[in-house]
């Protein structure tokens, strides 16, 4: 698998399977961090109103900031 830094802006974000994530919140946004072991899914939708299913690997967090979702991922 390969993992990249992805900078997508979204309408919604849907965290497949709920109980593989923590959450917490900074200065920076909403913090969602993978627990599943190798990796938890993520579902955005873009402002062109596209769906893509990623890979999101374990101990790495999601920050979700206004409009803008940031992440280490992979296309699923």
């Amino acid at each position: 698998m390969v993992y990249s830094y992805q900078i997508v802006k979204f309408l919604t974000i849907s965290l497949v399977q709920g109980n593989h994530w923590s959450q917490s919140a900074n200065d920076k946004g909403v913090n969602y961090k993978s627990l599943k072991d190798p990796f938890s899914k993520i579902i955005v939708q873009s402002s062109n109103n596209s769906k893509k299913l990623y890979r999101v690997p374990k101990d790495r967090t999601v920050i979700v900031t206004n409009d803008t979702v940031h992440f280490l991922g992979e296309l699923a």
